[in-house]
């Protein structure tokens, strides 16, 4: 997905900073008058015997003063708490958006049991962009829907109902693509894709939303968020491990229709969840949904004075991430050819970057919460990267060990991106900045793909102009000229080609590295905020906070 693991994914204005907040990122305390999926109005506790009741808006100050109890006391208070029932609930939402977003890259091309070994079957034709447009169609409709996304669950529908409506959309796209594979119907795929893109990306905004909703003003927050990304890249990589394994014994078919299994799967988990929710805001567990509120109205003012640091944060994570997902969608392909691998072996080692990625996020996060200087971490990451892709390309490094490395520093990227937003702009534009940082990436994501998949494409054996006419020894008879360990039936792309791409990637990675650090310079003549130390950042958000309330007041006491 666009950015199947991003840990702040709530473009909407209530839900942005909610989620800012889980990651550590302390907004100015007046933020709270933000509403938006969570009424933030104080309230009386609300007294109710039932073991599954809490209320979430009285819980903040108990908790902050219990934190010194020790952790068996701690532990046993908290898990008889109805939130963690939720969350374990909340981590199956989107499983199955996850598993069958990568099926280009897992069982796309290849040689058997593959789409396109289907559609050679039936004589028709499947190319290396054919399959890569198949990312790029996921991410055309999020390029608008990124900014809108959390408008629709803030201000017109409420949480609820767009959870279930971007999940039906997810498992209609699943149905429709299984379709058009056992059809060998390459528009209906299409069509597909874009449905199941118009519902992925917003139902990661729903889940956000969700955990912000139910662990906002209590202990814990920073820990669900890490395991409901964890458990999202899961299902990725279980992705790789397995639809290679169920086309090889199944078929290519089986192994598609398990991704509709799954995404049924996170559909029975959104009814649960609605349940709960409902059911929970009833018996005064949590605020009832505050839909429609008309508080801190969007103005184009504030769009237009957006600071350039998020214009700087925009572009590293547009090429940043275009220097990590469009590989991982031909890595599989790119073992295959590079190391000889089998196409199960090839998957299994893709997948170590998920899981590693899924591992470490939570200990990276909070190494990055407890250190700050969020600016820097984006450098290191950026510069990892570039290093990553130049081992690939000139080294014959093992995929084992960049996989892994691509895994860990993708971790130290998302705890050092995302958290940066709410530090960088007003508060008022927290949840439009996060919207359009999520647009520009969907548009990246949607254009990198068909960048590789035609130059993997132009070096594919069989698109190469490789029949001579030798004149001198046999007149009437055609000599090939092969490329060096390429099977003259091999569908897959020569290492050059790979190189060639893996040359595109590095120079994505070399741009958000560049862009790192001219945030770092901008920053530091800006305050340093972004490269401050957690107190230090505090202090300096304080003083501009106040300062932008003392600026209100003056315009105020003008226009009065």
């Amino acid at each position: 997905m666009s950015d199947p693991s991003s840990p702040i994914k709530a473009e909407g204005y209530g839900a942005a900073s909610e989620v800012g907040e889980s990651l550590g990122c302390k907004t100015p305390e007046d933020s709270t008058s933000r509403q938006g999926l969570v009424n933030e109005e104080n309230a009386s506790p609300i007294k109710d015997n039932h073991s599954d009741r809490e209320n979430t808006e009285s819980e903040s100050e108990s908790d902050a003063e219990e934190d010194d109890l020790p952790f068996c006391d701690m532990f046993k208070e908290e898990i008889v708490k109805m939130k963690w029932r939720v969350l374990v609930v909340a981590c199956f939402l989107t499983f199955g958006s996850y598993y069958i977003f990568d099926f280009p890259g897992a069982i796309g091309t290849g040689t058997s049991n593959t789409i396109q070994s289907r559609f050679v079957a039936h004589g028709k034709t499947f190319t290396q962009e054919m399959n890569q447009s198949l990312y790029s169609v996921y991410s055309y409709p999020n390029t608008v829907l990124a900014i809108f996304g959390g408008l629709l669950i803030d201000k017109f529908l409420g949480l609820r109902k767009s959870m279930l409506l971007f999940m039906l959309l997810i498992t209609a796209g699943s149905g429709l693509f299984y379709l058009g594979v056992v059809l060998v119907n390459y528009p209906l795929m299409l069509a597909a894709r874009l449905l199941f893109g118009l519902g992925g990306e917003s139902l990661a905004v729903a889940q956000s939303a969700l955990v912000a909703r139910w662990f906002r003003g209590g202990r814990g927050m920073a820990l669900a968020f890490g395991i409901t990304i964890s458990f999202s890249r899961v299902g990725s990589s279980f992705n790789f491990l397995f639809s290679t394994r169920f086309a090889g014994a199944y078929g290519i078919n089986v192994a598609v229709l398990m991704g509709v299994i799954a995404c049924v799967l996170s559909l029975l988990a959104c009814f649960v969840l609605i349940a709960m929710d409902y059911r929970a805001s009833k018996t005064g567990v949590i605020k009832d949904e505050n839909i429609g509120g008309d508080e801190d109205q969007l103005e184009l003012k504030h769009i237009k004075n957006l600071p350039i640091e998020l214009w700087l944060l925009t572009i590293i994570c547009v090429f940043c991430y275009t220097a990590i997902f469009p590989f991982v969608g031909i890595g599989k392909n790119f073992f295959e050819v590079k190391f000889g691998m089998t196409a199960d072996e090839a998957s299994t080692w893709i997948s170590l970057y998920q899981f590693s990625s899924a591992g470490a996020s939570p200990v990276i996060g909070a190494v990055v919460d407890k250190c700050g200087r969020l600016a820097l971490w984006l450098v290191l990451a950026s510069a990892t990267f570039v290093s990553i892709h130049v081992l690939m390309l000139a080294t014959p490094i093992p995929p084992y060990i960049s996989m892994t490395m691509m895994g860990l520093f993708y971790s130290f990227l998302v705890s050092g991106l995302w958290p940066s937003v709410p530090f960088a702009v007003d508060e008022r534009v927290v949840g439009i900045s996060y919207g359009i940082i999520t647009a520009m990436q969907n548009a990246g994501l949607a254009t990198f793909p068909l960048i590789s998949g035609a130059i993997l494409d132009d070096y594919t054996p069989a698109s190469l102009p490789t029949p001579m006419v030798n004149q001198t020894t046999a007149p009437n008879s055609t000599n090939y000229t092969l490329v060096p360990g390429v099977k003259p039936d091999d569908p897959l792309p020569t290492k050059e080609g790979f190189n060639l791409a893996l040359l595109v990637f590095m120079g994505s990675a070399g741009i958000s590295l560049a862009t790192s650090i001219v945030l770092v310079l901008v920053d530091r003549c800006h305050g340093g905020v972004l490269t401050s130390s957690p107190a230090k950042r505090t202090q300096l958000i304080k003083e501009r906070t106040a300062r932008n309330e003392e600026a209100e007041a003056e315009k105020e006491a003008l226009l009065g």
